[in-house]
């Protein structure tokens, strides 16, 4: 089985988002949230598709929080 993980535990705004094995870990948890958005237990910020990209393959990072529709889940 395969994860969302926040790559290398990181922590900040434009910490790419990968798939990895699952191991439990914070940087794994991820709640979703009434607005849309999900975010992750470790860091507190929200999966977000980098620079509001559209195309497929469009990299995920973490960022913070703004209600934005590249947010939006």
């Amino acid at each position: 089985d395969k994860c969302l993980d926040a790559y290398n535990q990181g922590t900040t705004n434009g910490t790419r988002v990968i798939t990895w094995s699952c191991n439990g870990q914070a940087n794994q948890r991820w709640t979703f949230q009434a607005d849309g958005s999900v975010r992750n237990a470790q860091a507190g910020l929200c999966l977000d598709v980098n620079q509001a990209a559209t195309a497929n393959g469009s990299t995920l990072i973490l960022w913070t929080c703004n209600g934005q529709n590249n947010q939006k889940w």
